[in-house]
């Protein structure tokens, strides 16, 4: 029994595996096949201030996308002495506009 749970184990991680070198290959690159969509370009990065240590950069992306919409990926950077940390977010192009808008809104004076 304790045979067969290793063997799925070791199937299970290796077809992770191979299913996440397949979309590093269709969405050419690393950063790409965790969005799961081709970066077209990056439009910038904003470092944010240093908390502990711990240093966040917050990058925009242009995604590709099969439908006609546009769709924008935020990468979330946080760095450390010990650590590293990347967070990918999607969003829709009116998504998008929101969240420029809170920005705007509590940036403002």
């Amino acid at each position: 029994m304790d045979e067969w749970v290793g063997k799925i184990f070791w199937i299970l991680f290796v077809g992770f595996g191979f299913f996440f070198l397949f979309r590093i290959i269709r969405y050419g690159g690393f950063k790409a096949a965790i969005f799961g969509a081709k970066i077209e370009r990056t439009l910038g990065e904003v470092q944010a201030q240093s908390v502990a240590g711990v240093s966040t950069t917050v990058k925009v992306h242009v995604l590709s996308s099969e439908s006609k919409d546009r769709t924008v990926g935020i990468e979330l950077v946080a760095k450390s002495i010990a650590s590293y940390q990347m967070m990918p977010i999607k969003l829709t192009s009116l998504d998008a506009q929101r969240l420029a808008s809170l920005l705007q809104s509590a940036a403002a004076p």
